[in-house]
Formats: structure tokens, C-alpha cells, sequence
């Protein structure tokens, strides 16, 4: 894409962020999340984390000892799909150490915040085509799993906030949280960033629609479970990439067989065919330009340089991916430094932040 249409659809991005903060109607969210100004956990004290996002559930036991965290024990396994309330608190139970009291849950799920008791919580707002958490949408999830522990005689606080917010505070053992945003571009994309020290942003970034649909983009959301939602998300990730290329080699009657997945794009881009090399560059680049537009946009919206805590395949492993982020963000912004970091273990690490 030509650097005048990103530095359209950038202002665009910011003047939505206004107008959402402003509390007006906007395609972008400005969800306030806000963090406990006391740790839950005491020193010495045992507590758990469980990681919940697509089919990938993290859980850890943690101790907190002299001001940092001992992590004891840590599984990642794959979790079938929650369908029912039951299911989601039959995973809980399952993987809940007997000795724990509380627990930090990262959710990956939409979810509106609630802060109550010097705890953040989330209101779950819908499920999705694989985990419908049907018995569940419309409630606070972590009172939700209070309450079940308590029919059973068992005590426990839950503290939870969504993956995008968990990132973020992943952060802090390294950054100061004024200079801190959180970015996930992987099978979604969402941004979070700070306003105040104990304050996180959502933005649920994937819902941003002020930039030219593709041809691809109005095909592939027209056939989706939800017509005229997450538009950006539709253009920009993993989820969805492979589906872009596969209707260009369609539509430019190209003989190369469907891909199934984004990451086949990297093997397409070194095939050495200069036809089919050429669309997967196409689409792997207006990706990471679009996304540039955001990093870009929430910059310029703060006014301030910026270290962006990343996470997803797409971002860090999609080829030239991160390079062309980059390359497009110092054009977009060139008077402010944008870096860009991993954190190893982050949806743990982030969720500790919740409790302690």
C-alpha cells in the first residue's frame, strides 16, 4: 500500500481512539481495566495461574517469596473445547491445587471488566464457534467460579483480565508502565496500553473498519460466522491470511493448489514460482502494513516513545513480517522510537500481576 493511504488510515485509527475515549460510538473499544492497588497474595503465600486462550491451557503454581514469584510447577496441554459452563469449571477443579486460595486467570475470551473488591473480574459478553461456555455468557466469570468453590466448602479469590491485558502487564518486570503498550498479531489482533499506572486499555483492535476493505477481505467476511464484525482482524491475521491467498490464486486463475494455513504462505513466499511468491509477499505485507497503522496510531495517540510487548507467530515468526512492521512504523511516525519486545512466558507472568 502507498504511504499516503496508511497515513489516512492511521489518522483514522486515531481520531476513532478519541472518540471512543470520549465515549462516543467508535469501531474501536476503550475498555478501562482497572488493577488492584493491594496484592491479594501475601508473602509466602502459594497461588495459581491458568492461561486460557484458543485450545492451549497453561496452569502454574506459584510462590510468592520476598517479593518475587518461585514458580514451582507449570503444564501447557491442549484443552478441548468449552461448550457448556460445567465444562469450563470441571477444567478449573481439575488443574486447582488443593493448598491454593487464589487464582490469576488469563482469559482469552470477550469480556467486559468488572472491579470489585479490590479484584478485577470480567462479565463474559459471548463464546465462540468452538467454545460456546453456553451457562456462562452474561456473568462474572471469576464470582462465577467463587461461587462453585463455595457450594463445595472451599474458599478461593479469583482475579481475571484477558489476554491483551495480561500481556501488557507482562511487561513490567522489565519497562516502566508509562512507556508500555501490548500488542498480540497472531491467529487474532488486539492492542492494550496504559493510561495511568493502575489503568489498561483494551482495545479490541480487531474491530477497527475505517481503511479500504480488500476485494479478498469482503468475500472472506461475508462467508463468516459474523458478517460486518472484526473487519481488521479479517484483513490482518492468522486466522484469515491463507483464505485472502486462496481467492487471489482463484481469482487470477493461478494453478497452485489452496492453502490451509498462514504459515504455508512463508513456504509459498520461497517456492522461487514468481507468480504465487509474488501474491503471498502481496499479502503477508498489506498484513504488516495495516498493523503498522495501529502501532503507529497508538504512538502518535500518546504522544511518547513507545516499547510494544508482542506476541503471536504471525508477528514474530511470518517471513519479513516483524521487518516490514517496523520499516512502516518509523515512516508513520518517524519523530518517536517504537521497539519491539518478547516476553518469554508472558500469559503466566502477565496473570501474576493480577494478584500480587
Amino acid at each position: 500500500m502507498d504511504l499516503p493511504v496508511l497515513k489516512v488510515i492511521q489518522r483514522n485509527f486515531v481520531k476513532e481512539l478519541e472518540t471512543a475515549k470520549s465515549g462516543k460510538k467508535s469501531s474501536l473499544s476503550f475498555i478501562v481495566n482497572q488493577l488492584p492497588t493491594t496484592a491479594l497474595v501475601k508473602d509466602g503465600q502459594l497461588f495459581q495461574v491458568l492461561s486460557i486462550g484458543g485450545g492451549v491451557t497453561k496452569v502454574a503454581l506459584i510462590k510468592k517469596q520476598k517479593g518475587t514469584h518461585c514458580l514451582l510447577k507449570q503444564l501447557t496441554f491442549q484443552q478441548p473445547p468449552f461448550k457448556t459452563l460445567q465444562d469450563f469449571l470441571s477444567c478449573v477443579e481439575t488443574h486447582l491445587a488443593p493448598s491454593v486460595t487464589t487464582l490469576a486467570l488469563n482469559f482469552a475470551q470477550a469480556i467486559t471488566p468488572v472491579f470489585k473488591h479490590n479484584r478485577l473480574d470480567g462479565i463474559l459478553l459471548n463464546g465462540t464457534k468452538e467454545s460456546a461456555f453456553k451457562g456462562l455468557i452474561g456473568k462474572a466469570v471469576g464470582q462465577t467460579i467463587e461461587a462453585y468453590f463455595a457450594k463445595k466448602g472451599r474458599r478461593i479469590t479469583v482475579s481475571l483480565a484477558n489476554d491483551a491485558v495480561c500481556l501488557l502487564l507482562s511487561g513490567l518486570i522489565k519497562y516502566p508502565w508509562r512507556e508500555l503498550a501490548g500488542g498480540i498479531v497472531g491467529t487474532g489482533v488486539n492492542f492494550s496500553f496504559f493510561t495511568t499506572e493502575n489503568h489498561i486499555i483494551n482495545l479490541e483492535a480487531g474491530n477497527f473498519n475505517k481503511f479500504p476493505q480488500t476485494e479478498e477481505g469482503k468475500l472472506i467476511d461475508k462467508a463468516s460466522v459474523r458478517p460486518g464484525s472484526s473487519l481488521f482482524e479479517k484483513e490482518t491475521s492468522g486466522a484469515y491470511l491463507y483464505k485472502h491467498f486462496n481467492h487471489m490464486i482463484e481469482k487470477q486463475k493461478v494453478s497452485f493448489p489452496p492453502l490451509s494455513e498462514t504459515k504455508e504462505l512463508d513456504i509459498v513466499m520461497l517456492t522461487g514460482k514468481p507468480a504465487v511468491s509474488k501474491l503471498a509477499q502481496n499479502t503477508i505485507r498489506q498484513s504488516a502494513q495495516l498493523i503498522a497503522c495501529q502501532i503507529a496510531g497508538i504512538t502518535r495517540f500518546k504522544q511518547t516513545d513507545i516499547t510494544f510487548v508482542m506476541e503471536g507467530s504471525l508477528f514474530w515468526k511470518g517471513l519479513s513480517y516483524k521487518q516490514i512492521v517496523e520499516e512502516t512504523v518509523k515512516k508513520l511516525v518517524p519523530e518517536y522510537t517504537v521497539t519491539f519486545v518478547e516476553i518469554p512466558n508472558s500469559p503466566i507472568i502477565g496473570a501474576t500481576k493480577l494478584v500480587s
